[in-house]
């Protein structure tokens, strides 16, 4: 009996999902293919997996014998790619970093440079909220404020993001009191919507504002800086980008209380390929290039 790795995904997806066609969705194949692929499982294991009921699909007692079978074989398909490349010694391929968007704003300022100095490495950056699935390889590298859940991950410290408030140029002139105390009562603002006041200094903006929601309210902190620039009004924003905008007024020292330590997370297993070290070691040399940029102390405040 010759059983098909395929057709064990497709059965945990659809003992997951508890339907054919939300497992052709998590899969990303049709739903027709998921039934073909269970119909071919059952037949190969001479059982019914499924009791097929008018809300859902339901494990059997084959299926729920079978379940911990196939997560076990999932596990060490997992390890089997995550591991597949540990026997290349050539910095090559792809490495794929996740971030959210500010270091993806810093990052991106250093990628002519990192692909200098690692010409053979393809460099994928996705920007996201949510965190990566590094067992799962959805990504090589992870850099976030928040440490790692799982005990097996490894994270080191990369250095610390301060944060300040800023204008833009014709804004500030045009209200002068955007350069006192009474910034929080006069003066426009741009923030995080409620969902994400997480963010450094945006639960400090909300208690600075005295109930006053912000006038623009965005969900993405590349938007933010944006509407900052364009006028839209102040807002709190990394040292290191309001800095280097041209566009933008610093009107604050670096914020007490108002900063996040970054790390970089890689998995055990990948931390030894040769490219996902080489791309890990340029991120935190680059961080430690830059910590006085990144700390706000490089700059006055207006």
């Amino acid at each position: 009996m010759a059983l098909n790795w395929d057709d064990m995904r497709v059965f945990l997806a659809v003992a997951r999902d508890g339907s054919l066609s939300a497992a052709a969705r998590h899969l990303r194949v049709t739903q027709p293919t998921v039934g073909r692929r269970l119909t071919q499982l059952e037949e190969t294991l001479s059982a019914r997996l499924f009791d097929r009921l008018p809300d859902g699909f339901v494990l059997t007692a084959a299926g729920a014998e079978l379940l911990p079978i196939a997560e076990e074989m999932e596990r060490a398909a997992e390890t089997l790619e995550r591991r597949q490349a540990t026997l290349a010694d050539q910095v090559s391929g792809t490495v794929r970093l996740s971030v959210f968007e500010t270091p993806a704003q810093f990052l991106t300022e250093h990628l002519s440079a990192v692909r200098q100095k690692l010409p053979e490495i393809e460099i994928e950056l996705s920007m996201a909220h949510i965190n990566a699935n590094l067992s799962k390889r959805e990504a090589d590298l992870v850099v976030r404020a928040c440490l790692p859940e799982s005990p097996e991950l490894i994270a080191r410290k990369l250095g610390t993001l301060s944060y300040a408030v800023y204008g833009a140029h014709g804004y500030v002139e045009n209200n002068p009191g955007a350069r006192g105390q009474s910034r929080y009562k006069d003066c426009s603002w741009v923030s995080f919507d409620d969902d994400h006041t997480y963010f450094p200094g945006h639960a400090w903006l909300r208690e600075q504002l005295d109930g006053h929601p912000p006038a623009v309210r965005v969900n993405n902190g590349l938007v933010l800086h944006d509407a900052v620039r364009k006028g839209g009004g102040l807002g709190v924003l990394p040292c290191f980008a309001g800095d280097a905008d041209p566009s933008l007024t610093r009107l604050t020292p670096p914020l007490d209380n108002v900063e996040s330590d970054m790390h970089i997370i890689v998995h055990p297993d990948l931390r030894q390929l040769p490219n996902v070290r080489a791309v890990m070691d340029e991120v935190i040399r680059l961080f430690k290039q830059e910590t006085m940029r990144l700390s706000g102390r490089s700059s006055i405040a207006a």
